[in-house]
C-alpha cells in the first residue's frame, strides 16, 4: 500500500490558503475578431483612447512572478485575445511551477495540434472559448471573424489529445453569449459541443452594453421588461442539456436588487490590464483613456476606468492603498450593515460610485 495515497486528501486540508485567491490578467488588449458588442471593436471604432498593449515580459517576471505561490488561480483573460501574447506559454508553464491553477479564455483561432498538447501536457487547468450561436452564420454574425465550425473541430481535436493522454485537462469550457438573436440557437449548440467532447457550457449577459444597438440585442429584462420569452428558450436549452449529459450552468434574466456584491467579487479577486493597472474588475479595468459610454437599462450611464495603481509598485503595496481600501469599504459596509443579526430592516448602503449602473450588480 502507498501511504501517500492516504495522507494526500489530509495534506490538502493543511495547506496554507493562498492570499490572492483569483487573479484575472490580461496579457494583450490586442485582437484579430471585430466583435459586435465587445469594447475593443466598439471603442476602437470611435477613435483614439484604445490602448492596444502587451503586458511585458519583464513585467509578468519581476512584478508578479514572486507572488506565485500565493495566487490560487491566474486567469489569462481580459479584452484582447491570449494567444496573440508571444510569452503566453511561458507565463502558464511558470505559474504552473508555482502551484498555481492556470486557464485562459481564447476565440480559438491559434488554437493548433502543437499547442493542445502543451496544454494538456502542462496541464493547463481551464479552457475557455467564446460562443455567440447554434449556427455558424449567427455566430458570424456577432463574432466577426470566428468560424463555428472550425472552433468545433478544434475543440473535437483537443478532446482526443487529452484521451489520449488519459488527461481530464484542461477542462473543455465554453461561454455562450445570450442575446434576444441568439438564444434560440442554445439547444442546437449544445448537441454540438456534446458531440465535440466540451466539458461544460455557460450561458453569460451581454452585460456590458456600449450602444444602443447592443443595448437592444440584450436577453435579459430591466425592470418593468418581458422576458417570458427568453426566459422559456432558455429553459427549453436546460432541459436538451439534461438530456445530452452535459453540464449547463445558467445566468439569470432578472434583475436581483438583493445581490450586495457581484460575482466579480471585488473584495477577493483583482483584475491586472495589460498596462499593468490592477483594478477591482475586468470591466473598470478597460484599457481604454476616458469614459466608456456604457448603457444601464435604455440610459447612458458612462464611467471612467478606475484602477488602485501598476503592479510596477508592488502588489502587496496596491492592493492595500487608500484607493483599493475605498473602494472595498462600499462592499464591505453593504455585506455587515445588511446582516439582520446586526441591524434590523436596515436600509442598504450604496455600492461604489462606477458600480451603481453597471448591470453585474444585479446578479446578470
Amino acid at each position: 500500500m502507498d501511504w501517500r495515497n492516504i495522507t494526500m486528501p489530509w495534506r490538502k486540508l493543511f495547506q496554507p490558503r493562498r492570499r490572492f485567491p483569483v487573479v484575472q490578467l490580461e496579457v494583450t488588449s490586442r485582437c484579430q475578431l471585430g466583435c459586435r458588442y465587445c469594447p475593443h471593436t466598439i471603442l476602437k471604432e470611435g477613435g483614439e483612447g484604445w490602448y492596444n498593449t502587451d503586458l511585458p515580459w519583464e513585467v509578468f517576471e519581476r512584478y508578479l512572478a514572486p507572488y506565485l505561490p500565493q495566487i490560487g488561480l491566474i486567469y489569462f483573460q481580459g479584452w484582447g485575445e491570449p494567444l496573440l501574447h508571444p510569452r503566453l506559454l511561458d507565463m502558464i508553464e511558470l505559474a504552473k511551477a508555482k502551484g498555481c491553477r492556470v486557464g485562459f479564455t481564447t476565440n480559438g483561432i491559434l488554437l493548433g495540434p502543437g499547442l493542445m498538447e502543451r496544454l494538456v501536457e502542462f496541464p493547463c487547468d481551464i479552457l475557455g472559448l467564446s460562443v455567440a450561436g447554434g449556427t455558424p452564420a449567427t455566430h458570424a454574425s456577432l463574432r466577426a471573424g470566428s468560424n463555428l465550425k472550425r472552433l468545433l473541430a478544434n475543440i473535437n481535436r483537443l478532446a482526443e489529445i487529452k484521451a489520449r493522454y488519459s488527461s481530464p485537462l484542461p477542462k473543455i469550457h465554453c461561454s455562450y453569449l445570450m442575446t434576444r438573436s441568439n438564444l434560440a440557437e442554445l439547444p442546437a449548440f449544445l448537441e454540438q459541443a456534446a458531440a465535440a467532447g466540451v466539458d461544460e457550457v455557460v450561458t453569460i449577459n451581454l452585460d456590458l452594453t456600449l450602444t444602443p444597438e447592443m443595448e437592444a440585442l440584450r436577453a435579459f429584462a430591466c425592470p418593468g421588461e418581458e422576458y417570458e420569452e427568453q426566459q422559456a428558450q432558455l429553459q427549453a436549452a436546460e432541459g436538451r442539456a439534461a438530456a445530452l449529459g452535459i453540464p449547463l450552468r445558467t445566468y439569470p434574466l432578472q434583475f436581483n436588487p438583493r445581490v450586495m456584491v457581484c460575482d466579480a467579487l471585488p473584495l477577493k479577486h483583482i483584475f491586472i490590464n495589460s498596462r499593468g493597472e490592477v483594478a477591482p474588475c475586468v470591466y473598470l479595468g478597460l484599457p481604454f483613456a476616458g469614459p466608456i459610454p456604457r448603457f444601464f437599462c435604455n440610459q447612458q450611464e458612462p464611467v471612467t476606468p478606475f484602477n488602485y495603481g501598476n503592479v510596477t509598485a508592488g502588489l502587496a503595496s496596491v492592493v492595500r492603498n487608500k484607493a483599493a481600501r475605498g473602494f472595498r469599504q462600499y462592499f464591505q459596509h453593504r455585506l455587515e450593515l445588511t446582516n439582520p443579526f446586526l441591524l434590523a430592516n436596515p436600509e442598504v448602503p450604496l455600492p461604489p460610485p462606477p458600480c451603481r449602473s453597471c448591470y453585474k450588480l444585479y446578479g446578470l
